[in-house]
């Protein structure tokens, strides 16, 4: 049996996230176009301490090992995705 995550019934959680965005540090919703900030180095030094970037994307899937969703951000100038929770939301 295929685990497709495009052909699992996950009643429209994904799409609600992104529309309503996920919580960054301090239990701030952010969405798509938002700035942040980092407040830690991120990835190894990858994303250093304070860098600003801009929220291109948000990415949820469904969390193998347990209930819940995995969330991930994209950020402007960076590749990869980035676990929104070692950010801040800048005005």
């Amino acid at each position: 049996m295929e685990n497709n995550i495009e052909n699992l019934n996950l009643g429209g959680v994904p799409e609600k996230f992104k529309e309503e965005g996920v919580y960054v540090h301090y239990k701030e919703k952010v969405q798509v176009g938002d700035m942040v900030e980092a407040i830690k180095n991120v990835m190894d030094g990858e994303i250093p301490k304070g860098t600003k970037a801009k929220i291109l994307d948000i990415i949820i899937e469904p969390n193998p090992n347990v209930r819940g969703f995995l969330k991930r951000i994209k950020l402007e100038g960076f590749k990869g995705e980035y676990n929104p929770k070692r950010f801040k939301k800048i005005d």
